[in-house]
This record gives structure tokens, C-alpha cells and sequence, in this order.
């Protein structure tokens, strides 16, 4: 039986890290699996995602749901466009608006914020009341990636910008023990510039009229050529590379990286990273959390959605690492 030698109100912190994110979930169900069970959640971008997701009792519908994912979902799922941002996160945040259906934060199962960044004054905002599908919106919206989001009457981005991972608000949702989640401790040691984080393939490939968005594909078949509506393939910098694109591959260790001039997204995405990196290490030397667990995904971009098992094992095994030192700091036996 365990027990607790004094009460702990155990808030969860969550960091950004887009793909990397799925990471989350392996981490959840290890502290699952040792009886751990977070009084507060909180995230920013992806680990916002989840977070609600988790706080709102929906885990094992979220796990399942990645598991199915392909390259070829993925790629039904994003909506180019060139106004605020490369993609406009319609078709991907529908999935989920589906399932919170309206629901509210003061509703979900356990106390829940998502972190955003106010556009104009950098300012870091705290989503704590609205509609949950609202403040995980506007927490993901990557600079130049996603469209900003518009919230009384602000514009919106990633919270990354401002907190990647917010031990801070935990602490001020009165969390007396920190168990926040880093998934970009070893992103910049290597990366492969021409791989899947590089050449995602942003445009949608043509799909028949009626077709299922989330219709699925064999994970072991090769991916198909994206073709445009004449028929002619995209332009290399938008085009996936086979390797990449079959979700195999050790997110724990980085390719080597490639020769080749980076493209455009390979450059936003490294320059994304760099920026997490750098913020994340600054606030988390002034703001330390109780435990911190960083698991080792350098080897996965932040496109990388298609690649949901490795990273949620990843997840898992960073937690049973550190269960030592958790069950310690709660005073667990």
C-alpha cells in the first residue's frame, strides 16, 4: 500500500514540443502505474493538448488515436494556407473540438490552464476559464506554423514564446510539488535538416470526394507521391522523404544531419527549437521544478506526429527513471 508521510498537492507541468508531445502520454501512464495522480495539470502548445485532454478523462481515446496515426493522416490533416501562418489547424483541432464538445475548464475532472503568448506585448497570458477547445487552440499556434488565435480582442501564439514548460503556473495554481515534463533537453545535439521535420509535406494530397480525413492506411506501406491537381509533384522542399515519412527510426538518438541547403520549414523548425531550448533552460534555472523528467526525443521533428510509439515508450521510461526520486519527494513507501 503506498502512503504519503505528509499531504502533497501534485501539480503536473506539461512542455511544448509539438510531435515530441506524444511523449506525454508514456509519462502520464507511468505515474498511472505507480499511483500517482496529479491534484493540478497544466501545459503550454502540445503539453496544453494533452493536458486537457488527460484532466478531462479522455487519455485512452488520445492514445488510440495516435497509434492509428500515418504519414499519410497527417498530411490529410493540415490545411495550408499563407495568411498568419503556414497551416490554419482547422482540421486538426476539429478532431478534438469534437471530443471536448463544448466543454468548458471549469468543467474538466481536475483544476487545468494552457499557456499562450499575447502577440503584440509578449506577455505571457494564463487560460484558465473559456472553452477548452479555445485555450488549446491558441496555446499551439506555433509562430509562422499555425495561425494566431484572436481572444478578447488579443492575437494569440504558442505559449512556447514565453513559457515552453510552466512550472510557474502550477506553482500559482498552488502546487506544493512540481513534476514538470521537458521535451526539448536534447534536441539540438544533431539533427538531420533534409528529414521529415525539414520536408514535411504540408499540401494536401487529393483525396476522393467524400473521403474520410482520418481515414487510415497501412503504416507499412510506402507513402505516396503528393501530387497537385495537375498532376505534377510538389516542389522538393515540400516533399517527404522516404525514410522519415515511415515513422521508424530511435527518437532518442539524431540522424546525422544532411548536406543539402536547408529548406524553408527545415529552417523554421530548427530555429523553433533553438528558441525552446534556449527559454526553456532560462525559466527553468529561476523556476525549478520538484522533479523534472526530460525525456531523450532529439531524434524526432517537431512534424513528427506519425511517430507516436517511440515517442510515448520514450515518455514511459523517463518517468521510471525517475521514480526513485518522485516517490522520495512524496514521501511514498
Amino acid at each position: 500500500m503506498i502512503r504519503r508521510r505528509q499531504p502533497h498537492r501534485i501539480g503536473l507541468v506539461l512542455g511544448g514540443g509539438a510531435a515530441r508531445g506524444w511523449a506525454h502520454i508514456g509519462a502520464i501512464r507511468a505515474l498511472q502505474d505507480a499511483g500517482i495522480r496529479p491534484d493540478v495539470v497544466c501545459g503550454t502548445s502540445i503539453g496544453a493538448l494533452i493536458g486537457a485532454v488527460y484532466a478531462n478523462g479522455d487519455l485512452d481515446w488520445l492514445e488510440e488515436w495516435v497509434a492509428r496515426l500515418t504519414w499519410q493522416t497527417v498530411v490529410r490533416l493540415l490545411d495550408l494556407r499563407f495568411s498568419g501562418g503556414l497551416l490554419g489547424g482547422r482540421k486538426v483541432i476539429q478532431v478534438f473540438a469534437d471530443r471536448f464538445n463544448g466543454c468548458e475548464i471549469r468543467d474538466l475532472k481536475m483544476p487545468f490552464a494552457a499557456v499562450a503568448t499575447e502577440l503584440d506585448s509578449g506577455r505571457e497570458i494564463w487560460m484558465q476559464d473559456g472553452r477548452v477547445v479555445d485555450a488549446v487552440r491558441a496555446s499551439i499556434a506555433i509562430p509562422g506554423i499555425f495561425t494566431p488565435v484572436l481572444h478578447d480582442g488579443a492575437w494569440l501564439v504558442d505559449g512556447g514564446l514565453a513559457n515552453p514548460v510552466p512550472v510557474s503556473v502550477a506553482r500559482g495554481m498552488r502546487a506544493d510539488c512540481v513534476i514538470a515534463i521537458d521535451l526539448n533537453n536534447d534536441i539540438l545535439n544533431g539533427r538531420d535538416l533534409g528529414g521529415m521535420v525539414a520536408d514535411t509535406p504540408i499540401p494536401l494530397p487529393a483525396t476522393e470526394p467524400g473521403g474520410d480525413a482520418l481515414a487510415e492506411t497501412s503504416a507499412d506501406a510506402p507513402p505516396p507521391v503528393a501530387l497537385r491537381k495537375n498532376g505534377k509533384p510538389w516542389p522538393r522542399w515540400l516533399a517527404p522523404e522516404s525514410d522519415r515519412a515511415t515513422g521508424t527510426g530511435d527518437v532518442r538518438v539524431s540522424p546525422p544531419p544532411s548536406a543539402r541547403v536547408p529548406s524553408m520549414l527545415s529552417s523554421i523548425a530548427q530555429s523553433i527549437d533553438i528558441m525552446q531550448v534556449r527559454i526553456t533552460r532560462s525559466r527553468l534555472a529561476g523556476e525549478p521544478a520538484d522533479i523534472l523528467i526530460q525525456p531523450r526525443l532529439g531524434g524526432m521533428g517537431i512534424f513528427d506526429f506519425h511517430r507516436a510509439a517511440p515517442a510515448i515508450e520514450e515518455g514511459r521510461a523517463a518517468v521510471e527513471t525517475m521514480m526513485p526520486a518522485i516517490k522520495a519527494r512524496l514521501g511514498m513507501e
